[in-house]
């Protein structure tokens, strides 16, 4: 069953009070969740979450108000095809919203 976008639990921290206090311009993604070991031989070397682009773009994700290294909920989603929302940051992308939609499901621009 795909995830409402705007219910609030699955809606990060930060985002509850619409703000971004980084300033960072908010994107909207869409892509396959893997994982897949990120920072290798660094104290931050682990599995990630990580969102696979069609244009072979992979970025780390890390959901708003979530453990920065292991979050359950992405996790569990592994395989499936996202949309997700929020900011691109210097290592990762803080998600603020996401659904799950099938592979022939197109999102509005």
């Amino acid at each position: 069953m795909p995830v409402d976008p705007i219910d609030p639990q699955h809606r990060g921290k930060a985002d509850e009070a619409g703000l971004d206090p980084s300033g960072a311009t908010p994107e909207r993604l869409r892509g396959t969740l893997c994982r897949d070991r990120v920072d290798t031989g660094s104290k931050s070397d682990r599995v990630a979450v990580l969102l696979a682009l069609s244009d072979g773009e992979r970025l780390v994700l890390r959901r708003a108000g979530a453990h920065p290294f292991r979050d359950p909920e992405l996790e569990a989603l592994e395989g499936q095809v996202l949309i997700v929302e929020g900011e691109r940051r210097a290592s990762y992308f803080l998600v603020r919203r996401y659904a799950v939609c099938g592979d022939d499901e197109s999102i509005d621009p």
